[in-house]
């Protein structure tokens, strides 16, 4: 009866993910001479640790499940565009992510952010990431860090274009890591694996087995 059981649990998983369902790794990197005071507010503290972290050559990854369903795009030359752009508004943090003493929740809401002409969306990309790595990217969430805001920005942006920053920084308090360098990885989400279906059909084999015997 466990077996059977175990069997019927397991057959109700899906076969495979939904392939319009993508989960994107977006990873930031810098160098210790990437730490300073942020230049638009102009706030000095005094030193250019970072959520309590002294400068150090390191990066940080920020784990997204995209729906790419009604994406909206804008091909090169729409509106000016140097590249392709592609939307979605549909996108979820995966995990609770930590630099020091600033906490991004998997639960925050990314911040929805302005691409060309009037649209917005909560990720950009400049690729199709149901078939690809992106290049460019623009995405931003709010976290927290000693009371205060904690920021994590990829991609500054103006009406035509996506760029290379990374951001993260003590909103409004003083000190950031900026720098140049970001990638990201496109993989649809993941299913259920073959070996699962392989219990399964092992499972059944065995009750199969058991019967018999018991009829013998």
């Amino acid at each position: 009866m466990k077996h059977f059981l175990c069997a019927v649990a397991l057959a109700t998983l899906p076969l495979s993910a939904n392939a319009a369902i993508i989960d994107l790794d977006i990873t930031g990197t810098w160098t210790a001479a990437d730490f300073g005071t942020n230049p638009v507010d102009g706030i000095d503290d005094g030193n250019d640790d970072v959520f309590g972290l002294s400068p150090y050559d390191g990066s940080l990854t920020v784990s997204l499940r995209v729906d790419t369903t009604g994406v909206e795009t804008f091909a090169t030359g729409d509106l000016g565009v140097t590249h392709d752009w592609f939307g979605y508004q549909s996108v979820e943090v995966l995990d609770i992510v930590t630099l020091g003493s600033a906490v991004w929740s998997d639960t925050v809401t990314p911040v929805s952010l302005d691409g060309p002409g009037s649209s917005s969306a909560m990720l950009w990309t400049d690729t199709d990431i149901t078939s690809g790595d992106p290049t460019l990217l623009s995405f931003r969430i709010f976290g927290e860090h000693d009371g205060g805001t904690a920021d994590m920005f990829f991609g500054a942006r103006t009406s035509t274009t996506i760029g290379s920053q990374f951001l993260v920084w003590e909103y409004f308090a003083g000190d950031e890591i900026r720098s140049d360098s970001y990638y990201a990885t496109a993989a649809p989400a993941v299913p259920l694996p073959a070996a699962a279906w392989g219990l399964i059909s092992g499972l059944a084999a065995l009750l199969g087995l058991r019967r018999r015997r018991k009829m013998a």
